[in-house]
């Protein structure tokens, strides 16, 4: 094995490993939301339970219960974008190397969704944050540049593939 192949092997283990912490931080944020979310309920139906709530921004119970759902879904799309990453990780250590058609077409999916899964996620605590009229600030650029460019490498990826394997792409073989 090259030292450039050891390199991306120990690269790929430690993003596996940092993946698996961020899906398991955004899952921890994703049901401390939701907690977050029942108990401002309970105290926005129940007022007599809690005297009063005050974060000294002077937002309402109602807006931070929104505030908590964007959270919510915010961390369920890193919940699975970052699992899929780990998965990606995982398949291109067993794989032995990053150029492999499966793995070009797993990575292209990965930026697929590093672009998707943002925006969805926008859109929803946009409409969250309509409704219960409170703040959130949720940026695109990074995740869409990343998601191109993962895109852009996936071809990459392939091409290193045919190279390396000495063949065309499958679907191309088959048409011939």
């Amino acid at each position: 094995m090259s030292r450039n192949l050891k390199v991306v092997q120990t690269t790929c283990r430690v993003l596996e490993i940092i993946c698996k912490v961020l899906m398991i931080l955004c899952l921890v944020g994703a049901i401390a939301s939701m907690v977050g979310v029942v108990f401002l309920s309970l105290s926005y139906i129940f007022p007599k339970l809690v005297d009063k709530i005050e974060d000294g921004s002077g937002r309402t119970v109602f807006q931070i219960i929104g505030e908590c759902l964007i959270g919510v879904f915010v961390s369920i799309a890193g919940v699975i974008v970052s699992k899929a990453h780990k998965d990606y990780f995982a398949m291109e250590q067993k794989d032995g190397t990053p150029f492999t058609f499966e793995g070009a077409k797993a990575f292209r999916t990965l930026g697929i969704m590093n672009i998707v899964a943002p925006v969805i996620a926008s859109i929803v605590a946009a409409i969250i944050g309509a409704i219960f009229k409170c703040w959130y600030d949720f940026r695109l650029d990074f995740s869409i540049g990343l998601g191109l460019s993962m895109i852009l490498l996936s071809f990459v990826l392939a091409y290193g593939a045919e190279k390396e394997q000495g063949v065309e792409e499958p679907a191309q073989i088959e048409e011939k």
